[in-house]
């Protein structure tokens, strides 16, 4: 997100300026709510995403081809993924219970 800022501010602050916080927050910018008694930050408010179809787009036509059966033989069929998945699964398994 380049360009667009991290405002911190306190509560009353964004209630008496809240249209100005809640466009900001629309337009890509993230606000902080900040507890001044506590010291301390409360929430966040961030635009919702919009589904931009170009962008998009764009983004698939520059990640085609990053996964392959070349660079990724282990994925070239369903039973070798299901394989792959398990023998990963099985390096992975960590026992929580057990304490140094």
């Amino acid at each position: 997100m380049y360009g667009y800022m991290i405002i911190t501010v306190s509560i009353g602050e964004f209630r008496q300026n809240i249209s100005d916080y809640l466009a900001r927050a629309q337009a890509g910018h993230r606000i902080i709510l900040k507890d001044e008694k506590k010291g301390e930050e409360v929430a966040e408010i961030v635009g919702k995403k919009k589904f931009d179809p170009v962008a998009f787009r764009a983004m698939l036509d520059r990640v085609a081809g990053v996964f392959t059966v070349k660079n990724h033989p282990q994925w070239a069929t369903k039973a070798k993924i299901e394989k792959w998945l398990r023998e990963s699964r099985k390096r992975d398994e960590r026992n929580f219970d057990v304490r140094p």
